[in-house]
């Protein structure tokens, strides 16, 4: 994934900066937000200039000769060596990654800078998540005044000096076209012409579609199927041949009147056709015809806003169809998907681009504040201009939870986040009849996904965090108590929360109209019932989440597998001193009464490192996913009395 970009001089980014843009590889998955001018565009528009050879924006006041691009990446060892066949260029690469898996700011008295500082403290932090013996870390730039050469900016002279001798005459300028081959940086800036991109015959089509039908067609130009005297040539080979020997005799007609004309081709300009050549011509002339058609009316026949719907639907298509076939590692980078698009639309628009970011990276910029506490996964970067110093100042923050972890974000943006949900959710529950479930985390809203089928019309919203979920529904709360204003709403509200060590309560009443509750799930005493109660200070309370209300010996499994797939090593020991206890009726991992057993004495002890697994928000998701994978194998139809109590509230 790209993890970061450093940029000198580009568009509105006058002087030096480095850019943090991700650092989940599970979810990668960004979000640009600030001001108009602020510069979240010339980030997306910079990759674009270095992956695509765009148009380079140089800010007016930059000098040529210090004007420059790199991307950071941060690539998984096993995945970059199996795509790259060229041995010496995975050396120089291993060679790079030791070198910025431990460069200091002691190099160069010039790395002492302030957006250095911030590099050398971003990968540092990456060091706890990823092991330097598994990933591959390294910036690869160009600058201004040679776009097709490696430039390594102030690192340049102590990373040639220590270059080892083997890889002193390796041409690492070809660096640049095996990551620009490895990736694959589809743009979509917020002014594009949805109609256009929407051609298969152009690129950014060509760059989502499977590369299938492009290496079959590859295929039938170059297979040897035509004869020549007795050898097999390729259609390529017998059209080159053919139009070599006509543009021969079109010479020696010409040639009759006077020899000094001719047909020739000077330079460097290549002489035959290639496949690639012939491609882009039958692309162009078989699909060119063929125009994608929404109810049979053409794309630029419908609003702006259902353009813009139809480009995130077919981009999602693809993206997902491909996501099992080896191809590039895509980069979508989308402007303002939001633009154009009623508010009752937005939160589709971007729950549908989330779900790609598991297997792509997406970058987006957005003036729709509603699709951060949606988001719980992956990172935001908050741009803001200095209005004494004018210098673009970054805040970084991770999505999940991060309304609870906000540090210094500004109160009109959190302001304005929740107040865009609310609106997009009633716009929704009115013109779609629309349920929704709004719970904590996106592994509670993978159980929710699997085991709520019934429920007409459902949406589940994460939002990361107990408190946000109460915040929500107080942001609810006065709209659905005003008579004239929920009339017109004929779906329901569940907000759903776990019973946490603190016992959260609210002074709102906990359910109005039967159309809007808060509650938390609560195991009962002898541990065999699960119950929705409200958040008020009497009745029983005992710590319950999501995960304590599932299938027991399937969650155990899922644990166990999760463990051993990414778990420390310590972890992965301690699963030896347990197995499953059979006589619990509910899912709980922690305490006394747990689903895992102690072996012996030992083993209680080692309870906490299965606990410092599960607690890890991301091992949460790894847990869920593997479950349902479970139930799925094992073809149960069990349905947890949780889910039941839900269900039995959205349809009484």
């Amino acid at each position: 994934m790209i993890i970061g970009l450093f940029l000198r001089h580009y568009k509105t980014y006058q002087g030096l900066y480095f850019i943090p843009i991700c650092n989940d590889d599970v979810n990668k998955y960004s979000i640009f937000v600030g001001n108009n001018g602020v510069g979240k565009s010339s980030i997306l528009e910079g990759l674009n200039t270095f992956f695509n050879n765009r148009y380079w924006n140089k800010n007016k006041n930059g000098k040529k000769e210090q004007t420059f691009l790199a991307p950071v990446f941060l690539i998984k060892k096993e995945e970059l060596n199996q795509k790259v066949p060229n041995t010496e260029a995975l050396n120089f690469i291993s060679f790079l990654s030791d070198y910025f898996w431990t460069s200091n700011q002691d190099i160069n008295p010039n790395l002492n800078s302030e957006e250095f500082t911030i590099f050398f403290r971003y990968r540092d932090e990456l060091k706890y998540r990823y092991d330097p013996e598994n990933y591959y870390l390294f910036m690869i730039g160009i600058s201004y005044e040679n776009k097709n050469k490696v430039f390594f900016s102030t690192f340049t002279k102590d990373l040639l000096k220590n270059m080892p001798e083997n890889l002193g005459r390796f041409d690492y300028d070809v660096l640049l076209s095996i990551i620009r081959d490895y990736y694959s940086y589809i743009y979509i800036p917020v002014e594009t012409n949805t109609s256009s991109v929407l051609k298969i015959e152009n690129r950014e089509m060509q760059e989502l579609m499977s590369t299938d039908i492009l290496n079959k067609i590859d295929s039938i130009l170059n297979e040897k199927n035509f004869k020549e005297g007795r050898k097999s040539i390729s259609v390529i080979d017998f059209l080159n041949n053919s139009l070599n020997e006509y543009m021969k005799s079109i010479n020696h007609i010409i040639g009759e009147i006077d020899n000094k004309y001719a047909f020739e081709v000077e330079g460097a300009f290549k002489k035959n056709l290639t496949s690639t050549d012939v491609r882009k011509k039958i692309l162009e002339a078989f699909f060119s015809i063929r125009t994608l058609k929404k109810e049979k009316k053409e794309i630029n026949e419908l609003s702006s806003g259902e353009q813009r719907i139809a480009l995130i639907d077919v981009a999602t298509a693809f993206l997902l169809e491909s996501e099992s076939k080896s191809k590039k590692s895509v980069v979508l980078a989308i402007d303002e998907p939001e633009n154009s698009l009623h508010i009752s639309n937005a939160f589709n628009q971007f729950e549908r681009l989330q779900r790609l970011s598991k297997n792509n990276q997406l970058l987006l910029t957005t003036h729709w504040y509603g699709s951060l506490p949606v988001t719980d996964t992956g990172n935001l970067q908050f741009l803001e201009r200095n209005d004494s110093s004018r210098k673009i100042n970054i805040l970084s923050y991770d999505l999940n939870n991060y309304f609870e972890k906000r540090g210094s974000l500004p109160r009109d943006v959190m302001i304005k986040s929740y107040f865009e949900l609310t609106s997009s959710i009633l716009s929704s529950m009115r013109a779609d009849d629309t349920n929704w479930i709004i719970c904590e985390g996106s592994d509670d809203k993978l159980y929710l996904e699997h085991y709520l089928t019934s429920i007409p019309n459902l949406k589940i919203l994460a939002v990361g965090g107990c408190g946000n979920v109460v915040k929500l529904y107080n942001y609810l709360l006065i709209p659905f108590s005003e008579k004239s204003e929920s009339k017109p709403l004929k779906g329901k509200v569940l907000c759903l929360v776990d019973t946490d060590d603190m016992l959260n309560i609210i002074d709102s009443p906990n359910e109005v109209n039967d159309k809007l509750k808060i509650s938390r799930i609560q195991i009962n005493r002898e541990l065999s019932k699960v119950d929705l109660s409200r958040l008020i200070k009497n009745g029983y309370y005992k710590p319950s989440e999501i995960e304590d209300c599932l299938e027991p010996k399937i969650l155990y499994y899922a644990v166990v597998k999760s463990i051993q797939e990414h778990g420390s090593m310590g972890q992965r020991d301690a699963l030896a001193s347990f197995t499953f206890n059979d006589e619990i009726k509910v899912s709980i991992i922690k305490g006394e009464n747990s689903i895992f057993s102690p072996l012996t004495l030992e083993g209680i002890k080692q309870k906490e490192q299965i606990y410092s697994f599960i607690d890890d928000h991301r091992s949460k998701y790894i847990i869920a996913e593997n479950y349902l994978k479970e139930v799925e194998n094992q073809k149960s139809t069990k349905v947890p009395m949780l889910f039941d109590l839900i269900t039995n509230y959205f349809i009484s």
